[in-house]
């Protein structure tokens, strides 16, 4: 019993940045879901053009329960230990960054209508690469890689009706912001620090 009062929980310990973001993305969803069924009312927070509505709204919409399940949970996973290694308030502005790349790249790249969180959700996966390498064992980095350069695969070849060029920007834009905080000695990446701490 003295052992469990002895680990507290300290406040930077809870990514509450993350549990932001889930919240945000779960309450619009869940909005849309009941209010607007039919997406009817979508129109200009559909990213197809240079809206600046569009491409701060898009990646809190969803066309499905399913897709919004599987970016929530890709979330709740990987966006917890991004967010504990560059802190509570940065990390929603870093959600809004690598999502506003993706909102980039498709627009100039593919342009066909687009809603989700999915090119977002790649952005955090990039971060986590850079920032959290260790944190799944050797293989987690590996598998985000293997799903990143399925996404590009089909970017290229263009076979099914998802939006992998935003996935794409997300991913390369989380990698790059990752590595300016690093740049930058804003934030270290987690082996630096496990290896400090051994």
């Amino acid at each position: 019993m003295r052992v469990l009062l002895s680990k507290r929980i300290s406040l930077p310990d809870v990514p509450i940045g993350n549990y932001l973001v889930i919240l945000l993305m779960a309450v619009t969803f869940a909005l849309q879901f009941v209010y607007d069924g039919g997406q009817q009312y979508l129109n200009g927070l559909v990213l197809d053009r240079w809206s600046f509505k569009a491409i701060f709204c898009y990646m809190w919409l969803h066309a499905s329960v399913m897709h919004a399940a599987w970016n929530l949970a890709v979330l709740w996973i990987f966006g917890r230990y991004v967010c504990l290694r560059i802190g509570n308030v940065n990390y929603p502005f870093a959600y809004l960054f690598v999502g506003i790349v993706s909102a980039v790249v498709h627009i100039v790249y593919d342009g066909r209508p687009a809603i989700g969180a999915s090119g977002a959700v790649m952005g955090i996966l990039g971060m986590h690469v850079v920032l959290c390498f260790k944190r799944f064992g050797w293989l987690g980095p590996w598998l985000i890689l293997v799903w990143f350069l399925l996404n590009l695969t089909e970017g290229v070849t263009g076979s099914l009706p998802v939006a992998f060029l935003a996935h794409i920007g997300g991913f390369l834009g989380g990698v790059a912001l990752a590595g300016a905080l690093i740049l930058f000695r804003i934030v270290k990446r987690e082996e630096i620090l496990l290896r400090a701490s051994a």
